[in-house]
Order: C-alpha cells, then sequence, then structure tokens
C-alpha cells in the first residue's frame, strides 16, 4: 500500500510538472504569435503589412495543365511563367516615363462621353467611381466582362498590389480622332496611339452576344472535344459580315479570293437576319472542326482572333493594323511560325491554299505550324491564368508611372464626390466613407448611387 501510495505521488509530480511546461511552452509560442498592435488597442492598425514584410511565397514551375486557370499565381510565377507575355505594358510606361507621370486630370471621363469607366484599386479591392454610358446593348457587356476579368485577378491574389486609379474604354476604338492622346486602358490601339494602355478584351470572360458563355468553358471544351488535326476538314472558314465596318476591304478580298473554290467555306452572314443566322452560324468549337482558319480584322481589331488561336488549326491571317495585347507573339516565320500570313486583300490566298494542299508532306508541315499555334496560345499566353497575370503587371505598371497618391476617401457631407450611397433626398448618408462602390455593389446594382431601399435597374430592351 505504502509502495503504490509512493508511486501515485512520483506519478502525480510529474505530470504536474510536464502540464506546467508544456502550458509556458505554448503561452510562449502564443504570445510570439501575437501582433505587437494587439497589445495596445489605441494603436491603428493598418490595412495590410506594409510589402517589405511579406515573405517571398514559396512555388514550383507553372505547367499546363495543372495551372491554366491559376488565377493567383505569385508575381515570380507569371514572370518564369509568361516572360514574353508583358510587352505592351513595357511600352507604355516607358513612354510615360519620356513624357511625364500621369496626372490626376487624365482620368477625367469627360472627353469620351460614353462607353467609358473610372476606377480604382485601394487595399486589392476594386472600386468603380464612375461608368459613364455603358448601359446599351454594346458597351454594358463589355463594362462588365472587363471588370469581372479585373475582380478576379485581384481578389485571387493573395499579396498586396499598388492602389491605382486608372479609366477604361469599351469602344472599338477609344480615342475619337487621329490626333487624340489621351491616356486610358483599352483593347486595342493603332501602332502609333502610345499613350493607350492595353487590356485584355471583354471576351476573356465570355462573349454571349456569339455563343461564348465562358472563355475558360470553351478552353475546356476543346481540351476534350477537338478533334485530331489530320482528322478536321480540308477546308478554309470563315462567318462575318461585310458592309460598313472598317476593314471592309479585307473581307471583300478574302470573299472574292475563295469564290467557288473547293477548299473553301466562306459565307457572308447578315446579323440582322434571323434567317440567314440561323442556316451559316457556326459555334467556335465547329470552327475548330476545320484545318484552316481565315482571320480578319472588323471594325477596328477583331474579337475572333484569340478564340481562333485556341484551335488546334492553322491561321491565316492579313497583316494586322490594330494591335492587342498578344499580338507581338504572332510568328509567320521561322521555327517557330504559327500562323501563316497572307497579302491584305487575300490575292495570294489560292497559291497559299493550293501549296498546304499538295501533298500530305505539306500538310503535316502545316501540322507543325497548328502545333505552335497551341503551344504558344492556347497552352500558355491565352490560359486565364496569364490574363490574371497580365491584370497585376498592367496594375503595378500603372502605378510605376502614376503621377499622384490615389486617395479613396469623399469629402465631407456637402462636399463636391462622385459614388456612394445616398437617401431619398439625394443627400449623402453619413461621414467620411470610400469614393464610387466596391464591385461586389457594383455587379449587383451597376449603379455608383442608389437609393435605399435599392431599386433594381431599368434595363433598356429593343423591341
Amino acid at each position: 500500500m505504502r509502495t503504490l501510495t509512493l508511486y501515485s505521488l512520483i506519478f502525480g509530480a510529474i505530470t504536474t510538472v510536464l502540464l506546467i511546461a508544456f502550458t509556458a511552452t505554448n503561452k510562449s509560442h502564443y504570445v510570439q504569435a501575437l501582433d505587437p498592435l494587439d497589445a495596445d488597442p489605441s494603436i491603428a492598425r493598418p490595412a495590410h503589412p506594409p510589402v517589405g514584410h511579406y515573405k517571398p511565397r514559396p512555388h514550383s514551375p507553372w505547367t499546363y495543365p495543372r495551372d491554366a486557370r491559376n488565377y493567383g499565381l505569385s508575381e515570380d510565377q507569371c514572370t518564369e511563367a509568361f516572360p514574353d507575355l508583358y510587352v505592351e505594358i513595357d511600352r507604355a510606361v516607358a513612354h510615360r516615363k519620356k513624357i511625364g507621370n500621369i496626372t490626376l486630370d487624365e482620368l477625367d471621363v469627360g472627353w469620351r462621353g460614353d462607353g467609358i469607366v473610372r476606377a480604382m484599386i485601394h487595399d486589392n479591392q476594386l472600386y468603380v467611381i464612375n461608368a459613364a454610358g455603358v448601359w446599351d446593348h454594346n458597351h454594358r457587356p463589355r463594362a462588365i466582362g472587363t471588370l469581372h476579368s479585373l475582380h478576379r485577378a485581384i481578389s485571387a491574389y493573395p499579396d498586396p498590389l499598388p492602389d491605382v486609379e486608372f479609366t477604361f474604354v469599351t469602344h472599338d476604338a477609344a480615342l475619337r480622332g487621329p490626333d487624340d492622346n489621351h491616356t486610358t486602358w483599352t483593347y486595342t490601339r493603332l501602332p502609333h496611339q502610345e499613350s493607350i494602355f492595353l487590356i485584355p478584351d471583354f471576351g476573356f470572360w465570355g462573349w454571349s452576344d456569339v455563343g461564348i458563355r465562358s472563355y475558360s468553358e470553351l478552353q475546356s471544351v476543346l481540351a476534350v472535344n477537338e478533334e485530331y488535326f489530320i482528322d478536321k476538314r480540308q477546308q478554309l472558314v470563315w462567318r462575318g459580315a461585310i458592309g460598313g465596318l472598317g476593314s471592309s476591304d479585307v473581307r471583300e478580298g478574302l470573299v472574292k479570293a475563295s469564290r467557288n473554290k473547293p477548299w473553301a467555306d466562306v459565307q457572308v452572314m447578315e446579323w440582322h437576319n434571323a434567317t440567314d443566322i440561323a442556316a451559316k452560324l457556326l459555334s467556335m468549337e465547329q470552327h475548330c472542326g476545320y484545318m484552316f482558319l481565315a482571320q480578319t480584322e472588323g471594325n477596328t481589331y477583331s474579337g475572333r482572333l484569340k478564340f481562333l488561336l485556341n484551335c488546334h488549326s492553322v491561321l491565316l491571317s492579313h497583316p494586322l493594323k490594330w494591335v492587342e495585347h498578344f499580338h507581338h507573339l504572332l510568328k509567320a516565320e521561322g521555327g517557330g511560325q504559327n500562323y501563316i500570313r497572307t497579302k491584305r486583300d487575300f490575292s495570294d490566298l489560292p497559291s497559299i491554299m493550293g501549296e498546304v494542299l499538295a501533298a500530305p508532306e505539306t500538310i503535316m508541315k502545316a501540322k507543325r505550324i497548328a502545333d505552335n499555334s497551341r503551344r504558344v496560345f492556347r497552352e500558355r499566353y491565352l490560359t486565364p491564368a496569364a490574363e490574371a497575370c497580365y491584370w497585376r503587371a498592367l496594375i503595378r505598371g500603372w502605378a510605376s508611372v502614376q503621377g499622384f497618391e490615389v486617395n479613396p476617401w469623399r469629402e465631407d457631407v456637402g462636399a463636391q464626390h462622385e459614388g456612394g450611397l445616398v437617401d431619398a433626398t439625394g443627400k449623402r448618408r453619413g461621414k467620411g466613407g470610400f469614393r464610387g462602390v466596391p464591385f461586389e455593389g457594383f455587379a449587383i446594382m451597376e449603379e455608383v448611387q442608389w437609393e435605399i431601399p435599392a431599386k433594381p435597374r431599368h434595363l433598356c430592351i429593343e423591341e
């Protein structure tokens, strides 16, 4: 009995010592993990730690298809995965460094009138400050798609981004004339329009008008369903309108050069004729069932180009006047050739098609061009991951030549301001607050101001 009591006392003492040691150790670890600001609640906590306080995130090399829709790649991963993606950003930044930093006055939307959005990014949150004239059936889906794509690139990224304020234009051509040199973000530019910062166009989110419900979905469908190159129809395909477009000449040339040719499935469509559309319309997946795809510019650039480059087919295109953010990756010559360049009027098309279809070995040469295209575009530079990386590189580039600090706050009551919640009398409710409206609110209301209780936007519907 005494022996048992002695063992019990010894075991109890050891347990107590271990418990004390364990508690002290964990308390020490916990105290070390506390933010020093927690010790004094009167100290204002910053929105996020300074950039220098972040340790680099460990990362593995980008690979396809695993990372094709990884929207949150680190800056190092983006640089390693897409080293040749940022040419347009570097060009625009160099131009601003040459002529001077961007001023706050340049963000006024009045110069464009409609189809322009003013926004800011503060503390990794996207705000819409002014959406001027983006409510019709043309500008509205473009603005919404662009904002969604930008928001996705920001929200997927765990590290801090610079605070920036900017505008973007949803017109086919952002600038109003040959001498216009306003600085803005937009989808395309002419070579001499150096003031423009190029962004991925709205179709990288989706383009419902032409049946593209989601860009990511299209890539997934093609990865599973697309035919092998050798099994595709040995024809050149094109569908589109001609009249009234800025590039009607190239489209007329294509139609003329391919008329009654056995290797051509080229047809003009009348978009206001439902019967004609029903008879001739092809989905993008159906386009990809052809070995050869014709590319033509439209009113300005052609929104279909990125979709055609997702096909494992051979693209044939005239020299492009209008520049998009990825056009520098098109190669018409050399071992890395990824498309075939024609004359602007397509007058050399019959000879080109005759040559590539002449024999099995020339068809296999064409296949190598298609292989290069798929590797460069669908499997790398036109992936959603690359798009997100481009957006964040653009934000950093713009910030490097932004000649002002972003002020996220509205003025006090009674001052002029844009955005925010207002009551039924039109007065802003409360003091201070952020300018504009967070994207989450804009995505629902499509307004930067609304009454409480909220009323849904009335959208104009054509009869």
